[in-house]
Order: C-alpha cells, then sequence, then structure tokens
C-alpha cells in the first residue's frame, strides 16, 4: 500500500514541477521577498518585527496561492479529464489514491516553504546586518523555524480539507468557492468569539461563547499555529505544551479530515 501511495506522490509532484504556472507562482514570491530589502526603508522603527511579518506573509501569500490555485485544479483535473478512472483500476484502490493525491500535494507545499523559508531567513539577516541594533534587536532561528513549520502545518491543514471537499464535489470552481469560505470562516470565528463575549450579557455571552468554541472542533483556530512574531522578537517563549498541543491537535484534525475523505471516496460514484 505504501510504496503505491509514494508511486501517485511522485506523479502528482512531477507534474507539479512540470507546470509553468507554479514555477511562475515561485519566481513572484521570490520577486517579492526580494523586495523585503527595500521594504524595511520605509520603516522608521521596530524593523526587525515589521519585516517579519512582511516575509512571512508573502510566504502565506503563495502557499494560500497554490492551494487554492494548484490543489484545487490537480485534485479535480483527474475527475474532469476521466483519467480518475484509470488511477483507481488494480492494483490502486480509492485510499490509496486520495492519501498519494494528498501526499505529492503536500511534498510540493513543503518544497515551495523550503525555498520561499531559506530566502526569507536570507534577506532578514541582510537587513539585520544593514540596520543598528536599536531597530533590529532579535533574531532567533529556532523560532524562525517553527514559524515556518506553523505557517506549513496551517496550510497542511487547508490541504486535507479541501481534498475533502474535492471528494464530494465535482468541478473545481466549486471546490473553491467552499475552501474560501471554510478560510473565512475559521479566520472570522475567534474575532465574532471575543466579540459576543465582551458585549452580550453574562449568561447568553456564556452560552454563545460556550456554542462557538464548540464550533472550532470544525473550524479550526489557524492562531493557535502562528508563531512569526515569536522570529524577532524578545518576547516570552512559549511552554513545550503551548507549542506541542496546537500541532498534535491539528495533527488529529487532518488525519480525521482524511478517513472522511477517504470514505467518500470509497462510495463515490464515478459516473
Amino acid at each position: 500500500m505504501g510504496k503505491r501511495i509514494i508511486a501517485l506522490a511522485r506523479l502528482v509532484i512531477l507534474d507539479g514541477l512540470r507546470r509553468h504556472a507554479l514555477i511562475g507562482l515561485i519566481l513572484f514570491a521570490m520577486a517579492a521577498l526580494t523586495a523585503g530589502l527595500l521594504f524595511f526603508d520605509f520603516i522608521p522603527r521596530d524593523i526587525g518585527r515589521a519585516s517579519n511579518d512582511f516575509l512571512f506573509a508573502i510566504t502565506w501569500l503563495t502557499g494560500f496561492i497554490f492551494l487554492l490555485f494548484h490543489g484545487v485544479q490537480v485534485m479535480a483535473w483527474d475527475a474532469e479529464r476521466g483519467s480518475l478512472h484509470t488511477f483507481l483500476a488494480r492494483p490502486i484502490s480509492r485510499t490509496e489514491y486520495a492519501l498519494g493525491l494528498f501526499s505529492g500535494l503536500a511534498l510540493l507545499l513543503f518544497l515551495l516553504h523550503c525555498i520561499l523559508g531559506a530566502m526569507s531567513w536570507g534577506v532578514l539577516n541582510v537587513i539585520n546586518g544593514s540596520v543598528s541594533e536599536t531597530y533590529f534587536q532579535h533574531l532567533s532561528l529556532p523560532f524562525f523555524l517553527l514559524a515556518a513549520f506553523g505557517l506549513y502545518w496551517i496550510q497542511l491543514l487547508l490541504l486535507s480539507v479541501i481534498l475533502l471537499f474535492s471528494s464530494v464535489i465535482r468541478g473545481s470552481f466549486p471546490v473553491l468557492l467552499l475552501s474560501l469560505c471554510y478560510y473565512f470562516i475559521c479566520t472570522g470565528l475567534p474575532v465574532v468569539r471575543e466579540s459576543i463575549r465582551q458585549k452580550s450579557s453574562a449568561e447568553m455571552g456564556q452560552s454563545l461563547s460556550t456554542l462557538l468554541q464548540w464550533l472550532t472542533a470544525i473550524f479550526p483556530d489557524f492562531s493557535w499555529l502562528d508563531f512569526k512574531t515569536l522570529a524577532a522578537s524578545s518576547d516570552q517563549a512559549p511552554t513545550l505544551l503551548e507549542i506541542g498541543q496546537p500541532f498534535l491537535l491539528s495533527a488529529l484534525y487532518i488525519s480525521i479530515v482524511l478517513w472522511l475523505a477517504c470514505l467518500v471516496y470509497k462510495r463515490r460514484d464515478l459516473q
């Protein structure tokens, strides 16, 4: 089973590497990251944190575009072109197809993050060496790697949800719309929960807050995996529990979503 999943993942990776759109996305991100060398000239103070946030924002945007405009298309193309029947013919099962598709896109996304992360670290070091310590007081490689891995893990979570949507719904455009709605709900739900907690009465506010808290099981809070502020700041470092718990919970969430996607693929009518 593992060999067939790896073989399909390899096909997805090779198909992604030969697409000019993916290469163009990498070049666009590299140009945007290089622009960070000019970005810090417009910041009067706290250059380190502002440049760090800017570079991570570019990395996040690039990965998000990859998921929506490459990952969604790859998942839909096999069904639209009729090649899904060929993939699912023996000796590969539908579960192996779904896991292989996810693994290939996840490895492509990881490669993209490695390239952009290395460039971001280089740009931050150039900026750090170009200004005085007053404007760039702290730069930590371990926390930079933690922040980069946190962004990758968030997008891995989104990728699993996209795979689930793609298994249920035919067509790339509906999957794209659902993925965007899912992302906006996940990012907006914590804001709504905090607003209700502050403005509502004690009893009603508590009940609504509890309901919204339970909705986190379906729409997780991405801020739990956002550690980018630690890379260029001297704030107190989080404990191992505060770092490990979000990753463990999100790993469980990804596993459940992948299990549901495989279950849907098993029952899916390909006609």
